[in-house]
């Protein structure tokens, strides 16, 4: 190789380098998101967001007599890994593959619901998109999602499944009394 090719490719790849490191620097790095879990009740975690979602829920329900209880929120990585190797076993509920559930993320919760007749299901499929949580498998009626951007309120007078909700009559203003004197 002659002496000049070899200063020129030496030349070159001082460039490339240079311009490597340079626009490694110029790219802002990405801090790693701490997760923003909070507790709930039952010794669950969730999203900040969505446990805050939970709890406006949880009480709203309970002005309508439905008790919600969480079994299951946040799952850490080797955690759902166990749930989806039992269930690929045939020895578990369906779970997602590692990575792909939004239990590692916190945003989804696994209800106590009964069966789909129920007062406390009936009452989550009227109302939980009034606060962000939708089913999103429907073979789970269990499994509730908080995605707020996605899951749109109902119309007004409507509920979530879009039924008419009843409003209840206002009451008649009282009548003033006329003094007598």
């Amino acid at each position: 190789m002659s002496l000049a090719l070899f200063r020129w490719s030496a030349v070159l790849l001082a460039c490339l380098f240079t311009t490597a490191v340079l626009a490694a620097e110029a790219r802002p790095r990405r801090k790693t998101k701490a997760a923003k879990l909070v507790h709930i009740d039952g010794g669950h975690r969730l999203h900040r967001d969505a446990a805050s979602a939970l709890q406006r829920m949880t009480l709203d329900a309970a002005k309508h007599d439905v008790a919600l209880r969480v079994t299951s929120g946040y799952r850490s990585l080797p955690e759902q890994r166990v749930l989806y190797e039992q269930y690929r076993r045939g020895r578990g509920n369906k779970a997602a593959r590692p990575g792909r559930s939004n239990h590692q993320r916190g945003l989804a919760v696994d209800l106590v619901i009964g069966k789909r007749t129920s007062k406390r299901y009936q009452w989550l499929e009227a109302n939980a998109c009034r606060f962000g949580f939708r089913r999103t498998v429907p073979s789970e009626p269990w499994h509730w999602e908080y995605r707020p951007s996605s899951t749109f309120p109902p119309v007004v007078g409507h509920d979530c499944t879009g039924k008419e909700v009843k409003r209840p009559k206002p009451t008649p203003e009282p009548v003033a009394r006329q003094d007598a004197s």
